[in-house]
């Protein structure tokens, strides 16, 4: 395809969207394809007026004209063309093939899971599971809860299926709550230093008003305190052993998850919050550029030329980190530590007791069959964190 740019050529980049940020600038980008830019409103006048029916001289003579000096609009167009945020060159389109709308069935969920009528009862399922740990503290999870079965392979095996449903469901969460705002998505497996997670890509929200990201990004952490609070329930309304060990095996688990979220340095769902409401896509750079400033003393060219809003975000954000590794430190020693040791001991009695023709025996080595499987998730997560990790050298390089 002849993608040669000329002042006769006709681009059409109406499907970008535009938001205003702060200190006159603005993010444009294309919300199906989840590529953005920070750039300033002369632009966006040129953004506006790429529409596919003019040509970029006209554009040029137009937006010069306006701001009284030459405007390089060959130069960027370039730029954005490189981005793939260009839709068509001279009525051609380019990107055929990009998904540019989620499913009709997804966006109708979306909109009846994240109405504004069951956002506000998220809220109150919140409040109320709050009250219940307060007047009921023998309901907060413990790490015996997680053993429901007497053996601690089938036990280890259920843990893990559990996980990965409730795992599934908070992503999902996000997936429709994204879809509602008519924005495609994407769920992968990804590293947080050393956790395994999943991830929802919901890049594609910067192109949606600073409100209405919020929603998409607490979603999945609406999901857990309703099925926290549904397990709380469950175990006041019942006797029945499994039940109450099932409902007390997914207490454990969502809330792990959701406190998780609050590790805001691994880029968990507050920080996206957080960012969000900064106004900020960089956050997390920003900080630890701050952090490297103060902490290592080194000297960093690129901190000086940012803009003063994001060197105070980046303040404030920086000694936040040690609150998330405050909150990190205790989600390991509380939730991971303790089953963990308790696990491998079980294990170990096993091996040792019983012989090679026991149950019991065979059982222990179903552990090591989960492992195995934990370990070729991990490398997926592994393999994306460094993809990610090189397309952003890739951009600071460019």
């Amino acid at each position: 395809m002849n993608l040669d740019i000329t002042a006769d050529s006709k681009v059409d980049c109406s499907h970008l969207s535009i938001q205003e940020d702060i200190d006159d600038e603005f993010t444009i980008g294309d919300p199906h394809t989840g590529e953005f830019l920070r750039v300033p409103k002369v632009a966006v006048d040129v953004i506006e007026m790429l529409d596919g029916q003019i040509s970029i001289g006209e554009v040029k003579e137009a937006v010069s004209k306006k701001y009284n000096e030459d405007v390089d609009v060959i130069d960027f167009v370039m730029t954005i063309l490189d981005c793939k945020m260009v839709y068509s060159i001279n009525g051609k389109v380019l990107h055929t093939s990009i998904n540019r709308e989620p499913l009709l069935i997804l966006r109708r969920l979306g909109s009846f899971f994240f109405s504004n009528v069951l956002v506000c009862l998220y809220a109150v399922a919140f409040l109320a599971v709050l009250f219940l740990f307060i007047v009921n503290p023998a309901s907060f999870p413990k790490f015996q809860d997680l053993f429901i079965y007497e053996t601690v392979g089938i036990s280890t095996l259920n843990i893990v299926v559990v996980a990965w449903i409730l795992t599934l469901v908070h992503e999902v969460g996000h997936l429709l709550a994204a879809s509602k705002e008519n924005i495609s998505t994407r769920i992968r497996l990804n590293l947080r230093m050393i956790w395994l997670v999943a991830e929802t890509d919901m890049t594609g929200l910067w192109a949606r008003p600073k409100n209405n990201r919020y929603v998409p990004f607490l979603a999945g952490m609406m999901w857990d305190v309703v099925i926290i609070f549904a397990c709380l329930i469950i175990q006041q309304v019942t006797n029945h052993p499994l039940i109450i060990g099932y409902s007390k095996l997914i207490v454990f688990l969502v809330l792990f998850a959701f406190l998780f979220q609050f590790i805001i340095f691994l880029r968990t769902d507050i920080y996206f919050v957080v960012s969000n409401w900064k106004n900020t896509s960089a956050l997390h750079q920003n900080s630890l550029m701050f952090l490297s400033k103060i902490i290592l003393k080194k000297n960093l060219p690129e901190w000086d030329h940012l803009p003063e809003y994001e060197k105070k975000n980046a303040v404030w954000f920086g000694f936040l980190y040690g609150i998330g590794g405050i909150i990190a430190i205790s989600l390991f020693l509380y939730f991971q530590v303790p089953p963990v040791l308790y696990g491998v001991s079980l294990v170990y009695k096993s091996i040792t007791v019983y012989g090679i023709d026991s149950y019991y025996f065979w059982d222990s080595a179903i552990v090591l069959f989960v492992f195995i499987l934990q370990g070729i998730a991990w490398l997926f997560g592994l393999k994306t964190s460094l993809r990610q990790r090189k397309e952003r050298r890739s951009t600071v390089e460019a």
